[in-house]
């Protein structure tokens, strides 16, 4: 009988060795997989490596947000595994679980499409690179700076330094003005009476001076297009001026293209209308002589 006990005693150390062996087993191959997952992921970050401009080049910003989202899918998916393999291992039936699992996912389902939604939206964005940190955009009515952008939400802070959270689902159309380059459109308004070719040659000299300013001109994309007569307005005529710029200058450099605008038509000569209001107003009828409009 002792002996009978002292074999079943053995048994029972010989097959839980053999179940935590193979936990043991499970443990270290999710952590060799957990390892590899992470430097499969960092490998593609160097591969994609900058093409020799100062900083981190756009493509690499791209891979890190790509490595850093398939190493968070990875790492949440080896678990999920190797938690339900252990499981099996002590013979606790996931069968249940899944099942339990199955339901609950389904009821969630329903609850949060728009967060589904938001998450599908938001790898699209990251996968197709329609705009990342420090871009300017438009999107869901709103314009400014993107602070963040993850999978659920994009942030964006506008001119009056408001932050904007809009769920990506929201996005339908997206205006990136930082994209590979910008551009400044700067509208002139000259008098009716100038001469528009003397109008177009100070435009063209004052465009060439800033595109070889020392400051200005490594912005300076492309040499400044004078368009030519845009529109017919009230008081002036309209001309338009576009200038290629690296992307984010074109505001620092419109604002400075005007400044210079102003200086070389006041040297030239060339008038600037602007709105004249004249008001007319009458006296008290005791002060209001007879027969003569008074007028100020």
């Amino acid at each position: 009988m002792d002996a009978l006990n002292y074999q079943k005693v053995l048994a029972l150390i010989w097959d839980k060795t053999d179940e935590a062996a193979k936990i043991l087993f499970i443990i270290v191959g999710s952590f060799i997989l957990l390892r590899l997952v992470r430097t499969l992921a960092d490998r593609l970050v160097k591969f994609v490596h900058h093409d020799g401009s100062e900083g981190i080049s756009e493509r690499e910003l791209r891979a890190r947000t790509l490595a850093g989202i398939f190493k968070g899918v990875a790492n949440i998916a080896i678990v999920i595994v190797a938690g339900l393999t252990i499981m099996g291992t002590l013979g606790i039936s996931i069968a249940p679980l899944i099942a339990t699992a199955g339901v609950a996912g389904l009821a969630i389902s329903f609850g949060a499409q728009n967060l589904i939604r938001d998450v599908i939206s938001g790898f699209f964005i990251l996968l197709e690179n329609q705009f990342k940190v420090g871009d300017v955009i438009r999107a869901a009515g709103v314009a400014g700076q993107v602070e963040d952008v993850n999978l659920r939400v994009t942030v964006l802070r506008d001119m009056d330094g408001a932050a904007h959270f809009i769920p990506n689902g929201e996005i339908k159309v997206v205006s990136n003005l930082a994209k590979e380059w910008s551009r400044a459109v700067v509208n002139i308004g000259v008098a009716y009476k100038e001469d528009l070719d003397r109008v177009m040659q100070v435009l063209n000299e004052v465009g060439e001076q800033l595109s070889k300013d020392a400051r200005f001109g490594p912005n300076i994309l492309e040499l400044p297009q004078v368009l030519g007569v845009e529109s017919f307005d009230e008081s002036q005529i309209t001309v338009r001026i576009l200038v290629k710029t690296r992307i984010l200058k074109q505001w620092e450099v419109a604002r400075e293209l005007r400044k210079r605008v102003k200086a070389a038509f006041q040297e030239a000569g060339i008038e600037i209308p602007f709105t004249e209001r004249v008001i007319y107003s009458e006296s008290s009828p005791a002060e209001k002589k007879p027969g003569r409009p008074y007028k100020t």
